[in-house]
């Protein structure tokens, strides 16, 4: 078999035969499937079958690309002239043509068409808006690929810059109301006249159709284009049961270059043991196992051969493996195996036990300034641990970034959290999948650099800027659209809007090739929210009279105590909102409440309209089933206290209360064991009795006075008591200290 070529750093992947992959052919140019060895991701490399007429106008359109990405867009990496020869490199959109994905269909269900209707529309508009009109033919340019059991996703793989075709087409669009109007009565009879959601239609027609409306698109139908999407999504059924039929599904574009579940299964089979081969679509090529020895929860898929990725991705699990023994990189998603198994080299990720920001952002849309501030401080600390571990990554997207809640994802309070604010969780770290896996290096999933141009030869700090950080922070505050979610304008207020501005100018910094320090970047974002909790409106309720001031105690002595003001309105209890650092103590009419810090403020909101207090995790945490797995830093809330801890007191109070009252009276065990029994004092009746002896006076008689006798009138005389002749008798002590201080003489 021959080598791969290799084209400056891409590699030209080479099927099982040892032929180039060819993706697209046509009268233009040819498409083939290559590998970034710098990024560590498959590429498609376009090259141009005809020289360049407008060499301008060619770079222009790709640096606007490259500087105004979209994550409905395969990226734009690389372009430039070998030769003679233009060419442009664009990240791998891991599904089939969109155009092959229809013609292999008979029929497709109503839902389903409405759906790729709109994935297509949501991605001809991205493309209008940086570009004059969609290419010749959209359909073998648009690539279809699954992201859930019911969700798919369509990307626009190729753009044909500049080509002789696709200017001809422009000329003879037509309107797009006119298409636009066909498809819309298509979709609307076909949704009316089913009754459930197995009805289905023609594909022939429906392709026929969407093609139709999709070529006469352009940059003054965008708003057209979004208005259709909206209207065809209120045809979607409220729900769906079941999941996308087989014969339906797409086809990964990987996948047949890659070696199957069952001969991965067979290599690992001493190994790991094999859960069940039930895939998760976001992440199609790994599968679910346990260690057999440690019994830990591992994800394992195979590792691309030299044909398709050279040693570089094998060198790059290699570094982190090595990391598993050191104890101060935990927020790195370590390795638990990498093995070669007669020529299948395989590795296993740990599944992390948390959810990742894709996971979060899909069931919240967004999150809002404190949210944000929160994550994007955790990512700096995480990044850090990268950097000084000593790793290149190249690429973070969306879900290599977990928050570790120490639930696993399928567990019901992960789920409650998902619908929480952050502010409100218990607490949660970050961690980062450092390693190259096959779902990243194929292009799947969501990555925040789309917004900035590509930086070549860069790595570490350079990469993991102030830039990047803005990219990742309008994915959390919803201005950027996550793929696949629908279409709305977030809710907007002063703070995102000035917030938004920062972000802007960082981009603006990072695609001129400005490079700002990330901590330089969260000071200034401090500052926004500070500022603007500082300004916010005061709640004159506040001033009402206070009825009971409760006293929170926080775990962390170093933290200052908090006081939660509760106050009485026809409402019911309040609490009252927090109050920035610089606002100092209130006036006394308004209540003894020490300040707090920025981060007590991140972490209680600030926020008018949301409570101050979070629900009872505690609660929850012990309504919901168990896990094996408990994250340490999820500690109950601050008036929790377990029962056992509550009877130890209780008797441990107890014991030490009675043994001080039997101390006081005189009837401890300790006081009882430490003189001999108490005995009568002898009479002088008791001189008859021979056996008793005479106790002679102290050496000192004549220096104390004269005792009276004493008698006990009408009393018996004592029972002889039987002993040596060195026998002393004792009166009866009144104490403890008599005891010590009053001791008998020594007997002559």
């Amino acid at each position: 078999m021959p080598e791969p070529s290799l084209f400056r750093h891409y590699l030209i992947v080479q099927n099982a035969d040892g032929n180039n992959v060819e993706l697209t052919r046509d009268a233009d140019q040819v498409n083939v499937l290559g590998f970034d060895t710098r990024r560590v991701e498959f590429v498609h490399c376009h090259v141009l079958l005809e020289p360049l007429a407008d060499r301008a106008a060619f770079e222009d359109g790709c640096r606007k690309l490259q500087k105004s990405g979209h994550p409905l867009l395969a990226r734009l990496v690389d372009f430039g002239e070998d030769e003679g020869n233009p060419f442009y490199i664009t990240s791998n959109v891991d599904g089939e043509s969109l155009g092959g994905y229809l013609a292999r269909q008979t029929e497709l269900p109503v839902w389903l068409a409405v759906t790729l209707a709109c994935r297509a529309l949501e991605a001809a508009a991205a493309f209008c808006e940086r570009a004059d009109a969609m290419p010749v033919d959209p359909l073998e340019r648009l690539r279809v690929l699954q992201t859930s059991p019911k969700e798919v996703l369509i990307q626009l793989a190729d753009y044909t810059l500049i080509s002789s075709s696709a200017k001809r087409a422009f000329a003879l669009k037509a309107a797009f109301e006119k298409q636009a109007n066909f498809l819309r009565n298509f979709l609307v009879d076909k949704a009316r006249g089913s009754s459930n959601s197995d009805a289905s239609l023609p594909a022939a027609d429906f392709s026929e159709l969407l093609i139709a409306c999709l070529s006469s698109a352009g940059a003054d139908a965008v708003p057209a284009m979004r208005n259709l999407s909206e209207i065809l999504a209120k045809l979607m059924p409220e729900s769906l049961a079941g999941e996308i039929p087989t014969a339906q599904k797409p086809r990964a574009l990987l996948a047949p270059q890659l070696a199957g579940y069952q001969e991965v299964a067979r290599a690992l089979v001493n190994r790991v043991r094999i859960q069940s081969q039930r895939l998760d679509m976001a992440n199609p090529y790994a599968m679910r196992g346990t260690l057999t020895k440690t019994g830990r929860g591992v994800l394992v898929e195979q590792v691309p051969p030299a044909r398709l990725a050279a040693e570089v991705v094998f060198l790059a699990d290699e570094k982190v493996l090595k990391l598993d023994q050191r104890r101060d990189l935990n927020g790195i998603v370590p390795l638990a195996l990498l093995q070669d198994s007669e020529g299948l080299v395989c590795m296993a990720e740990e599944v992390a036990e948390g959810v990742t920001l894709a996971d979060l952002l899909r069931e919240r849309r967004a999150l809002d300034v404190h949210e944000t501030y929160l994550v994007l401080a955790g990512l700096d600390a995480a990044l850090a641990q990268v950097q000084r571990s000593g790793i290149e990554v190249q690429r973070l997207r969306l879900e290599d970034i977990y928050l570790l809640t120490g639930f696993p994802r399928e567990d019901a309070r992960s789920a409650k959290l998902l619908l929480t604010k952050l502010t409100d969780w218990p607490a949660f770290s970050i961690m980062l999948r450092a390693h190259p896996t096959l779902a990243a290096m194929a292009g799947r999933g969501t990555d925040p650099a789309v917004l900035l141009p590509p930086k070549p030869g860069s790595a570490g700090a350079d990469l993991w800027d102030a830039s990047w950080l803005s990219a990742l922070g309008r994915f959390l505050l919803g201005l950027e659209m996550l793929p696949g979610a629908a279409i709305s304008a977030p809710g907007r207020n002063p703070e995102v809007e000035t917030v938004a501005r920062l972000f802007d100018e960082e981009l603006s910094k990072g695609r001129e090739g400005g490079n700002t320090k990330r901590a330089d970047f969260l000071a200034r974002y401090a500052r926004i929210v500070h500022h603007h909790d500082l300004v916010k409106p005061v709640d004159h309720s506040l001033t009402e009279p206070l009825h009971i001031v409760k006293p929170k105690v926080q775990r962390q002595k170093s933290a200052p105590l908090q006081q939660e003001v509760i106050t009485s309105s026809p409402s019911g209890p309040r609490a009252s909102a927090p109050l920035p650092l610089t606002t100092g103590l209130p006036a006394a009419g308004v209540g003894d409440r020490v300040s707090v810090g920025f981060a007590e403020l991140l972490f209680r909101g600030t926020s008018e309209t949301a409570p101050v207090s979070g629900p009872d995790w505690a609660k929850t945490a012990a309504d919901a089933p168990p896990t094996i797995h408990a994250n340490e830093a999820l500690l109950p809330p601050d008036d929790f206290v377990p029962f056992w801890l509550r009877a130890a007191v209780f008797i441990g109070g107890s014991m030490i209360l009675g043994g001080v009252f039997a101390h006081l009276s005189g009837e401890a065990t300790w006081q009882k064991m430490t003189h001999p029994p108490a005995v009568k004092p002898i009479t002088a009746d008791a001189k008859a009795s021979p056996s008793v002896p005479k106790v002679k006076p102290p050496a000192k008689a004549e220096a104390v006075p004269k005792a009276i006798p004493i008698t006990v009138p009408q009393a018996a005389p004592p029972p002889a008591i039987q002993g040596s002749g060195s026998s002393l008798l004792k009166p009866p002590q009144s104490g403890l200290k008599e005891q010590i201080l009053d001791l008998p003489p020594p007997a002559r």
